[in-house]
């Protein structure tokens, strides 16, 4: 609820008396509500309640609450509030505009307060719940504190698609009132394009005229099919602050953006931070060097069979076996596809080429989903559209400005080394990122998902989305409004 009050009128006459108004009658019927201040608490008030002289004397102490945000087509989130005085035959009137405060998306600039993911169930997702048991003892890292909540009440694995954590926030009396909020999915956890794993945020930029001071957000289209657009573009769009960017997608199978593009902390950048984007030749580089130096018998998958009882389906190609002309093929479609996506990027946000860095993935094409998986027909077991061959890398979690976690891509090992492994290190390395490798195949990559996709974070917005600087504590009138 934020504060409103008014000044003191002290030369009012005994039968003086004023009325607090919400004219517009969209506002006042079915979004907002005043409340007065009274001995025994807060009271709602109607427009026609009537102020008497002693309280128009001593000022008026007032509440305003919204119950709804803004919305396309809807409510726009503003309203005029009206001080009206009555006093004998004279009449004063003074009109505050106010906007509710948007919804919010965070962005890797924040802090993670909570890890989340489903806690699964051993008859219907039995390694869910030896992902959930990876995550909550990451190896190598007692630094990591995080805290992880899980979802009891659900079998779903894909807990970034189920739902976006956001915030609003907005001046208190002593610093920003912030309030969590769970963007649910439109149209069901699978149903891909309105998924929020479809639904990401750039950090925040300044550049050519343009400023989002709390990131703004990118989301995938699906242009040949419809909608192309996801349903939430519209609420995130109405929102204003973070108007979203729209990315080609629909090259990829699932086509979410969050399994091609991603933006991390850095330092010694134009904008503090730096974009990683697939590279699917950079992937078929790595295996042709391998066959060329006389590692094409290798198996291109280190991952073993048998650790999960009725499980035993990981390839057991060669590399040289993988490396078919289809797969290079489709592999240097999808890099055209992705030139696309950078050059979006760079367009909007001016980042330099210094600035961005080719995360090497493979992909492939023919994976195919259930029909209850929310796959587009077109889509699944699709031969033109694409699915992370080995678990994507790119797909994981930034936990801070030094920690990455990432699917184990399982790749081939060469002198007892993974040459996936040693690709993704090197890449998250040049910005001093520690690299943390989890199990995801079974979990979600063989799903079609990776780290990411079973995840989400809350974060901690540490400086208020109206201004770039820190927010310091200021006095008690501190985001009071006065009429």
């Amino acid at each position: 609820m934020t504060l409103l009050k008014t000044v003191p009128i002290t030369s009012v006459a005994d039968d003086a008396w004023a009325t607090i108004r919400i004219s517009e009658e969209i506002s006042r019927k079915k979004v907002l509500r005043i409340f007065r201040r009274e001995p025994d608490g807060w009271i709602f008030t109607s427009n026609d309640y009537r102020f008497p002289a002693s309280r128009l004397r001593e000022g008026l102490e007032l509440g305003i609450d919204a119950r709804d945000t803004r919305r396309p087509g809807g409510w726009d989130g503003r309203v005029e509030v009206e001080f009206n005085v009555q006093d004998g035959l004279d009449f004063c009137q003074d009109v505050v505009r106010l906007r509710v405060a948007p919804i919010l998306t965070f962005h890797h600039l924040m802090s993670v307060s909570e890890l989340l993911t489903t806690n699964g169930n051993e008859s219907v997702t039995p390694y869910q719940a030896i992902f959930v048991s990876e995550l909550q003892n990451i190896p190598g890292s007692p630094s990591i504190k995080t805290p992880i909540l899980l979802f009891n009440h659900s079998d779903d694995v894909w807990a970034q698609d189920i739902l976006k954590p956001g915030f609003t926030s907005f001046p208190g009396l002593s610093g920003p009132i912030t309030l969590e909020v769970m963007i649910r999915s439109t149209g069901g956890t699978r149903d891909e394009i309105d998924s929020i794993g479809n639904l990401e945020t750039i950090l925040p930029y300044e550049y050519n005229g343009t400023s989002f001071l709390a990131g703004r957000i990118i989301e995938g289209s699906h242009l040949e099919t419809y909608p192309s657009y996801p349903h939430i573009y519209y609420y995130m769009r109405a929102q204003e602050i973070q108007d979203p960017l729209i990315l080609d997608t629909d090259w990829l199978a699932v086509g979410h953006v969050d399994e091609m593009v991603q933006f991390l902390p850095a330092t010694d950048t134009l904008h503090g931070w730096a974009l990683y984007i697939a590279d699917p030749m950079g992937g078929i580089n790595i295996l042709q060097k391998a066959k060329k130096d006389g590692h094409g018998d290798c198996k291109a998958y280190s991952r073993p069979n048998g650790t999960i009882p009725g499980f035993e389906d990981v390839p057991g190609l060669t590399v040289a076996e993988t490396l078919t002309e289809k797969l290079v093929a489709d592999n240097k479609r999808f890099a055209g596809r992705l030139h696309n996506v950078e050059e979006t990027l760079k367009k909007a946000t001016g980042i330099e080429d210094k600035d961005i860095h080719k995360v090497p993935i493979i992909f492939t094409t023919g994976v195919c989903w259930g029909p209850d998986e929310g796959v587009s027909p077109e889509q699944n077991c699709s031969t033109k559209h694409a699915a992370a061959l080995y678990p994507g890398v790119l797909n994981g979690i930034g936990i801070n400005n030094s920690t990455y976690l990432s699917p184990n891509p399982w790749g081939p090992r060469i002198d007892g080394k993974d040459i996936m492994v040693q690709a993704t290190d090197k890449v998250y390395g040049e910005a001093g990122y520690e690299v943390i490798y989890i199990d995801d195949w079974y979990s979600h990559h063989e799903a079609g998902g990776e780290i990411h996709c079973g995840t989400n974070t809350i974060r901690v917005p540490e400086k208020p989305w109206w201004d770039t600087k820190p927010f310091l504590k200021t006095d008690e009138e501190e985001g009071v409004m006065e009429l």
